[in-house]
Parts: C-alpha cells; sequence; structure tokens
C-alpha cells in the first residue's frame, strides 16, 4: 500500500491473515472469480448491460476494497473508492490502485492492436487500474449473446495518469489501454477523500 492518507490512524479491524496476500494476489483472485462467474451468468441474461453493473462492482468492492481494509486495518467507505470500469478526472482524493509494469517494455492494446510502451513513454506518468476484461467486448455498453464466449478477463484495462496533476493524460494518444494481467503488479493507493476533487 501506498498511504497518501493525511492521517494515518488506524480505524478498521486487522485480519493478520490477509498480510501474507499482496495486493496483486488480492486483485487477481477476483480476476479469477470473475472468469469462473461469467459463464453462469449467461443463461440468466445477466452478461452484459446493467446487469453486468450491478453484480461487478459491488464484487469488487467486496473482493478487493473491503479486503483492504481489512489487510491494512483502515477504513474504506464503497463511496470513498474507484468504482470498477469508470474512469475518473482527478486521481488525488480518492482510494484507487495503481499498476506497475514488470518490466521496462510492454505492449499495450487498444482496438486489438498492439503498440510499445516503455519507461520513456511512461515518464512523469502513472497508470490506474480500471478494469478487467479484453479489448473487444465491453460488457458495460453491451453485448450480443454470440459473442459472450470470445470475452476473456486476461487484460487489464488502466487509465494513464500524469503523476504530477492526477489527471487524465496519454501514451502513444492514449488515455486508456489494456495491458495483460502478467505484466503488471498491482498496488493499493489510499488517500484522504476529497469530496470536492471528485465533483
Amino acid at each position: 500500500m501506498i498511504d497518501n492518507r493525511l492521517s494515518k490512524i488506524k480505524n478498521h479491524e486487522v485480519d493478520d491473515s490477509l498480510s501474507e496476500l499482496t495486493d496483486t494476489e488480492i486483485l487477481l483472485n477476483f480476476q479469477q472469480a470473475i472468469t469462473s462467474l461469467y459463464p453462469h451468468l449467461i443463461p440468466i441474461h445477466a452478461y452484459a448491460y446493467n446487469a453486468w453493473d450491478d453484480i461487478v462492482m459491488p464484487l469488487f468492492y467486496e473482493m478487493v476494497y473491503n479486503t483492504f481494509a481489512y489487510k491494512y486495518g483502515i477504513e474504506i467507505e464503497p463511496d470513498e473508492t474507484h468504482t470498477y470500469m469508470f474512469s475518473l478526472r482527478y486521481y488525488q482524493g480518492i482510494h484507487h490502485i495503481q499498476c506497475f509494469p514488470k518490466s521496462s517494455s510492454f505492449k499495450g492494446i487498444l482496438n486489438n492492436d498492439y503498440f510499445e510502451v516503455n519507461e520513456e513513454s511512461l515518464k512523469g506518468k502513472r497508470l490506474i487500474f480500471k478494469s478487467f476484461g479484453d479489448t473487444v467486448h465491453y460488457l458495460t455498453t453491451g453485448l450480443d449473446i454470440e459473442n459472450t464466449d470470445a470475452v476473456n478477463f486476461e487484460l487489464v484495462e488502466i487509465d494513464v495518469v500524469c503523476a504530477q496533476s492526477n489527471r487524465l493524460t496519454d501514451v502513444e494518444g492514449c488515455t486508456t489501454f489494456f495491458i495483460h494481467k502478467d505484466d503488471v503488479e498491482f498496488m493499493f493507493i489510499a488517500e484522504t477523500f476529497n469530496q470536492d476533487l471528485q465533483k
């Protein structure tokens, strides 16, 4: 955890067994859960649109942010967290998750096109976790049932943020793109919630 809170007082029960899990393992546990769950949503027509949002957003909070609360012993309210699948205009003053590439260069993916991302192109920028998914199928905006077999959660959708302003910026012209889940580590960023910044 990177702790950007103004007050460092622990105010939540701690589960010591969670200290053995890295933030990355907590995120990938969620990724495995939605990968396993998704096929069961298809027969009941809960695989896209509002049904998908209504299932995955609270599940992410419970499986990820609530786990961080017990791991780190800090209070994490749902409305003080970056909501799964949403881009924010400003990432200061709200709990979020940062992605750290495992190597100095990797492949970014957008619309199934690959492009090179390296240390130089990331200078002064941070990568913020947005969701798990793929570059073709956007479940929140709808999906035909015949395409559901092609959905996978192997990729991480990220927002590119300027390190100084915490506002969206770009890499290779993209403010949002995908990276393979095996190419990044995840870290929880604890913030003092600032409602004015999130308006």
